[in-house]
């Protein structure tokens, strides 16, 4: 896999983040499919954002929705793409905890300053 070819397969999609869209997410090929996804929650107003991962990505962000600091929250990007795995999905997410704290645009509701670095199956590729 080619670094091209690789972000030729991302697809990056923005969302409302609520009870009706979460649940119109069903029908998404990715979500539907329980393939391994990365998303950011977010707020402008609030300068507040959440990163995450997951296989199951309705019940997560369901979980989210009831969770009085996330439901605060009101945009959803689904970050998405064929060539992911868990282990690349759980590597971007840290990568893109790192890099958007680093950044300071939004304080970060995640608890962790990204997951440890780990090695997994062509890691290079990713």
């Amino acid at each position: 896999m080619t670094i091209e070819s690789f972000i030729d397969s991302l697809q990056v999609s923005k969302h409302t983040f609520d009870k009706e869209s979460v649940k119109n997410l069903e029908d998404n090929l990715w979500v539907k499919n329980l393939w391994p996804l990365i998303y950011i929650i977010s707020d402008d107003t609030l300068g507040e954002a959440y990163i995450g991962e997951s296989t199951n990505a309705i019940s997560r962000l369901q979980n989210h929705l009831a969770n009085k600091q996330r439901s605060k929250l009101n945009k959803l990007h689904l970050i998405t793409s064929n060539k992911f795995n868990k282990s690349a999905a759980l590597d971007i997410e840290s990568n893109l905890i790192s890099y958007m704290a680093g950044d300071g645009k939004y304080l970060l509701q995640n608890g962790n300053s990204g997951l440890a670095n780990h090695n997994y199956y062509q890691k290079d590729q990713y």
